[in-house]
């Protein structure tokens, strides 16, 4: 497999924890949380548009975040989101979820590499 084919597989499940933890700690728009992942991870983390705005438009239909338009210009119009209550509760236990998962994870990756050693 190519590794921008497994970046891809990673990054739609850990993509959605991602954007809640930004929009935890203030109110963005989507150009802004794409260039806040990218910056944050070093260059390791790229959301192109065509995925993250599917994502928060998802979010956002399930209650997870909150939309505010606001005209910056004579025709632009940005979309800030905002996490909204049951979304700080989801991400919440998405969070927990990943914690558990990457700690299983850690423990079979060391035992794994112990078994190589011997």
């Amino acid at each position: 497999m190519q590794q921008e084919a497994l970046q891809s597989h990673f990054k739609r499940g850990v993509a959605t924890l991602c954007i809640l933890s930004l929009l935890s700690e203030r109110e963005m728009y989507g150009y802004e949380i794409a260039q806040a992942l990218e910056t944050i991870s070093g260059g390791r983390f790229i959301l192109p548009e065509g995925t993250l705005y599917p994502i928060l438009y998802r979010l956002e239909d399930d209650g997870y975040l909150d939309a505010k338009r606001i005209r910056v210009g004579k025709r632009m119009t940005r979309v800030y989101y905002r996490i909204s209550e049951h979304g700080q509760a989801y991400y919440a236990a998405l969070l927990e979820d990943y914690n558990s998962i990457h700690t299983g994870v850690q423990l079979i990756l060391s035992r794994s590499n112990e078994e190589n050693e011997k």
